[in-house]
């Protein structure tokens, strides 16, 4: 929604969430980690 509303297409801003998931879910597995449900940041 907010590349959506910057005046891109909405095709565009699909493709750059799927870019996010897409190295956050390699991210996971070449560190190995298990998926925490309740996981909480430390950034948070």
């Amino acid at each position: 929604e907010r590349i959506v509303e910057k005046g891109k297409s909405k095709k565009l801003a699909l493709i750059a969430v799927c870019n996010k998931l897409l190295k956050q879910a390699f991210a996971i597995a070449k560190s190995g980690t298990y998926y925490q449900e309740n996981y909480l940041s430390k950034l948070a």
